[in-house]
């Protein structure tokens, strides 16, 4: 594989890390929210895509098994031939997520290096293969609709 197909390949995997993202911004505010009434300091959302071979894994550990599956049957029995997919987001603390997310995507460890936006929060989307993260605006709750 050349360069080229690498690059094409990575821009193709941050493409849809970002349309996972944005297309579920309604649960990853209410997983915001739900942080924030839980008085969770810092949050940072996980997006998982569940039907991504990564994502699969992460929501199995998270969720359990069988609450995948269920799910994921559940989304295709309600929206057949879409290709929408089952996602989970939750929201765990900075602190967490600083010591754990490198050590399964060690090319995110410099996002935890940084300082949090003040008019937003951190966001990780995992499909595609990979994470990204983002930092979402607390604006882009405007947006929605």
């Amino acid at each position: 594989m050349s360069h080229t197909e690498d690059a094409s390949e990575g821009e193709e995997a941050a493409l849809a890390q970002q349309e996972l993202l944005e297309s579920c911004l309604e649960v990853v505010f209410d997983a915001y929210d739900e942080a924030i009434d839980d008085e969770m300091i810092d949050p940072v959302v996980f997006v998982v895509d569940c039907e991504d071979e990564i994502g699969e894994q992460i929501a199995h550990a998270w969720l359990g098994e069988a609450t995948v599956r269920d799910a994921v049957a559940e989304q295709q029995l309600n929206d057949p031939g879409s290709d929408r997919t089952t996602v989970f987001a939750y929201a765990f603390p900075l602190v967490d997520s600083r010591r754990e997310v490198p050590v399964v995507f060690e090319y995110l460890a410099p996002v935890f290096e940084q300082e949090l936006p003040s008019d937003g929060f951190l966001a990780i989307a995992v499909t595609a293969g990979g994470a990204a993260a983002f930092t979402v605006p607390l604006s882009a709750r405007e947006t929605m609709d």
